[in-house]
């Protein structure tokens, strides 16, 4: 069976880059003996390697891309921070989130990337660039082949549809299958007629009870979030806390507006859902942002922090009116004419 591949467009890496580009770093030419492995191009005297730290994953794990630029003796290298797409995204990682990072520095002309992809199949990760200045002052720019990827769902497959039916030849029909299915019947009618009585019985009997109105899914998320403000968990700087709140609070709204368990999933579940849903698009954005907010907070230092989380509940306060009108049905046509008249 033949597949395709789901190649990304060059523009991932080309236009939306996350930031500026990395700090320019010596390197050395290359030895013989230095390893070829990975994706290898070379655009002039410089040539790169990319090399992934796996070709099979699952829909949103995370992995690491290195980059390997090698050149004349004095070539400086600058190396692209980051970029970002549906697809597809790569960063370039805090010192803090690398292990055993502390203290020793990266090899000249290497470049680390943490990247995840958020489509299923065989996905092929353009070149990606490097830009390059000779010790005489010539730029240019090299870049990596291109990387396949095998990538695969977090869903356990379902082998039961894919077994085949037994087939059995006919067997043979009793005498009396006439007379037991007539006996059946009566017994079914029967039992049926005492439970529709007995039901109809304690129902007299039974007092009525109040029916409690159900609230609706804006106004018990606009209520949390004002539950949220008041909590202080802002003030005494409680972030780890706040954000699962946060979380919490719109991942509920979603799931009882788009009627789908939302709160069982991770997060690239739940993205890869709002993408396929025709109501998704516009708050994927912001799900996407909360999420690696809550998910960065614990390597979050610094200054800022309480001014994030009050854009992020600001954020998910103007989500829930949004989404309310893009559900709500469509006026007839003519109604606002009736009106006038």
């Amino acid at each position: 069976m033949r597949v395709d591949t789901l190649v990304v467009p060059l523009t991932l890496l080309g236009v939306t880059l996350l930031g500026g580009a990395a700090a320019a770093q010596d390197t050395r030419p290359p030895e013989a003996g230095d390893d070829a492995g990975g994706a290898v191009t070379a655009a002039g005297p410089v040539s790169v390697i990319a090399t992934a730290s796996k070709d099979e994953l699952t829909v949103g794990e995370t992995f690491t891309i290195d980059l390997k630029a090698m050149g004349p003796p004095g070539t400086t290298y600058r190396f692209a921070s980051g970029a970002s797409e549906d697809e597809i995204e790569l960063r370039t990682p805090e010192p803090a989130e690398s292990p055993g990072a502390e203290g020793v520095a990266p090899e000249p002309g290497t470049h680390r990337y943490e990247a995840a992809v958020f489509v299923l199949g065989e996905v092929e990760i353009p070149p990606i660039p490097v830009r390059y200045r000779l010790a005489d002052g010539t730029e240019g720019e090299a870049a990596s082949e291109p990387i396949v990827l095998k990538v695969g769902s977090l869903l356990p497959r379902d082998t039961d549809g894919e077994k085949l039916a037994d087939i059995r030849g006919p067997r043979s029909v009793g005498i009396g299958r006439a007379f037991w299915g007539a006996v059946i019947v009566a017994l079914l009618l029967g039992a049926g007629l005492v439970t529709w009585l007995v039901g109809r019985r304690r129902k007299e009997m039974e007092p009525a009870v109040a029916t409690v109105p159900v609230t609706p899914p804006d106004v018990e998320a606009l209520s949390a979030l004002d539950a949220l403000v008041t909590s202080g968990l802002l003030d005494a700087r409680a972030f780890r806390e706040f954000y699962i709140r946060l979380t919490a609070i719109a991942k509920r709204y979603l799931e009882r507006r788009l009627g789908a368990p939302v709160l069982e999933m991770t997060t690239a579940e739940t993205l890869s859902f709002l993408r396929s849903h025709v109501h998704g698009g516009a708050v994927l954005p912001l799900i996407r942002d909360l999420a690696q907010a809550a998910d960065q907070i614990k390597f979050a230092r610094g200054q800022g922090l309480a001014e994030a989380g009050v854009r992020h509940l600001a954020a998910v306060r103007s989500l829930v009116p949004a989404l309310e009108e893009r559900l709500r049905p469509a006026a007839p046509e003519g109604a606002d004419e009736g009106k006038a008249a």
